[in-house]
């Protein structure tokens, strides 16, 4: 994602980056279109009582405008910033017809087949108010509150990682054996899969005297609160990792920003990378606050660079709900998992369609953790029914794979995802 392009027209300034295109004009409103799949308006953004534009500041990945009572930062993932320096009122109208469109306080999500747009308040108290239609919404702003509007989907699919299974593995008993795959399972996994990834239980857990003791995991093994992100066994942890490439496939390893106890979770990540065989990371839970939740992805897909790979699962964050999530951070993932957290009172397929699915929201790859929103009784993780499978695949969610399925069902599973649609 790039900031492409930057215009002053005298008196009207505009901004393109990859997914989308911003207008400032001088009766002070801001025309934001996407770009992707082709360019259509996506909304209007109405500062009452601004008037005149001007760019202050600009950098690779943002550019920055103000105006007396505004301040306005244009990124390269077609993010519009808009802090208040005064108190302002902003009206912000949806220009196309949404089909999916939740909200959550101030949050909304309105999605169509293609796109949409999305509307988020990052400081609390931000008053909203609905709009004259079901596509409008008013903000109060105070001196120093945010209004942030998402035009989606920001960058293309990567047609790479559209091609891509995932292997997802590791368990925490037996331990050690289940948190180091055998060769077996890898070898099964390198035949349908290209990424493989080794959940938390192979690192070293910090000792139980520096563990949360009241948390449903008890007096359970926690790898996932370390601070250091140590193996138990690095001989071990070695010959996996040798395994996994000698099969073809790129090693994802486990690390958890909403968790770990690290100080300097950046430096973490970085350091894990420096260390370790590694081809990217899985961030399973990052943060409850979408200023966190933006800042920490963002300086994983730095630490990562361009070409390893980002695997997220912030599955109900940042507000607590599958209902509203921020496509404009799931773009900086390669993958996305949702459904461990449930799917939000939502039926299967629209769940699976708005709230999982990567195109034509943050054009990454939407994968969908079923157990904890295939609608069981018991959210035990058995593998999905094959007819969640279908709907899944019709729905353009991908869906990762467990050995823990059982062999019978792994290959149930795997004939069905790669039988070509048409057949």
């Amino acid at each position: 994602m790039d900031l492409e392009q930057v215009v002053d027209s005298g008196g009207e300034l505009s901004a393109r980056s990859t997914g989308a295109h911003f207008r400032f004009d001088s009766s002070g409103s801001i025309h934001c279109s996407a770009r992707i799949p082709e360019e259509r308006s996506i909304a209007r953004i109405d500062c009452h009582g601004i008037q005149t534009w001007r760019q202050v500041d600009g950098h690779d990945q943002s550019v920055c405008f103000a105006s007396d009572k505004l301040h306005v930062e244009v990124r390269s993932d077609s993010l519009l910033r808009i802090r208040a320096s005064a108190g302002a009122r902003l009206s912000a109208t949806a220009l196309f017809e949404p089909v999916y469109q939740h909200s959550i306080d101030a949050q909304r999500l309105w999605l169509d087949e293609v796109g949409g747009l999305g509307l988020y308040c990052p400081m609390a108290g931000t008053t909203s108010h609905a709009g004259p239609t079901a596509r409008a919404v008013s903000y109060e702003l105070k001196s120093g509150q945010e209004l942030w509007i998402s035009v989606l989907p920001p960058r293309p699919m990567d047609p790479r990682r559209s091609a891509m299974r995932i292997a997802h593995e590791g368990r925490p008993r037996p331990f050690p054996a289940g948190a180091y795959p055998s060769e077996a399972v890898i070898e099964e996994a390198a035949k349908h899969c290209q990424v493989f990834c080794l959940h938390a239980y192979f690192w070293k857990s910090e000792p139980r005297s520096v563990q949360t003791l009241f948390s449903r995991h008890g007096l359970r093994r926690r790898p996932w609160e370390t601070a250091k992100h140590v193996p138990h066994d690095p001989d071990r942890f070695a010959a996996l990792a040798d395994c996994v490439r000698e099969n073809g496939m790129e090693l994802v390893v486990y690390l958890s920003p909403y968790h770990s106890a690290a100080a300097d979770i950046r430096g973490e990540m970085q350091r894990v990378l420096d260390h370790y065989p590694v081809q990217g990371l899985y961030l399973d839970g990052v943060a409850d606050n979408l200023l966190e939740l933006d800042r920490i992805v963002r300086q994983a897909r730095a630490c990562l660079g361009p070409e390893r790979i980002l695997y997220l699962n912030a599955t109900n964050q940042p507000f607590g709900s599958a209902l509203v999530h921020c496509p404009h951070v799931d773009a900086w993932a390669d993958f996305t998992l949702r459904g461990d957290s449930g799917r939000g009172g939502l039926p299967l397929d629209e769940f699976l369609r708005y709230a999982v699915r990567g195109l034509g929201r943050s054009n990454s790859v939407g994968m969908w953790c079923d157990y904890g929103s295939n609608g069981r009784i018991l959210p035990s993780e058995r593998a999905p029914a094959l007819a969640d499978v279908e709907l899944a695949r019709k729905s353009g969610v991908a869906l990762w794979r467990r050995s823990l399925w059982g062999s019978k069902a792994c290959a149930e599973i795997d004939r069905l995802l790669e039988t070509p649609a048409s057949s």
